[in-house]
């Protein structure tokens, strides 16, 4: 799966960690009815371990797995699913320096680069 994102976004709530790539969302939108492609990366650490839970427009690309990073830059996320097909993910997008770091700590924790921490809440 390959798009472009307008919108990048992270969140912490708890022990759950969630990065949005997609189309602009309004507070009150749903994900489900986003219009274009987008990605929703979620980990939580009380029960799934090192599973995070992927949900897209693509069905083909909704489930709990495994990730493997392969690059996260202000201008690109490319990760590979622990599976024999549909398992390359590679979205652009373009943050500024701020915001990437706003977003690589979460991104860091999800994809097991660093252990979460009482400092993450957003």
């Amino acid at each position: 799966m390959r798009f472009h994102a307008v919108a990048v976004s992270a969140s912490v709530s708890g022990d759950y960690y969630q990065l949005y790539l997609g189309p602009e969302e309004d507070e009150d939108d749903d994900p489900f009815e986003a219009v274009g492609p987008y990605l929703l990366l979620q980990r939580e650490f009380e029960i799934s371990g090192r599973r995070c839970y992927i949900e897209s427009e693509n069905e083909s690309y909704r489930g709990h797995f495994s990730l493997k990073l392969i690059e996260f830059s202000p201008s690109l996320l490319s990760f590979d699913i622990v599976r024999a097909r549909d398992n390359h993910v590679e979205v652009t997008f373009a943050l500024d320096a701020k915001d990437f770091e706003e977003v690589r700590r979460v991104a860091e924790v999800i994809f097991g680069l660093r252990e979460p921490d009482e400092d993450d809440a957003l």
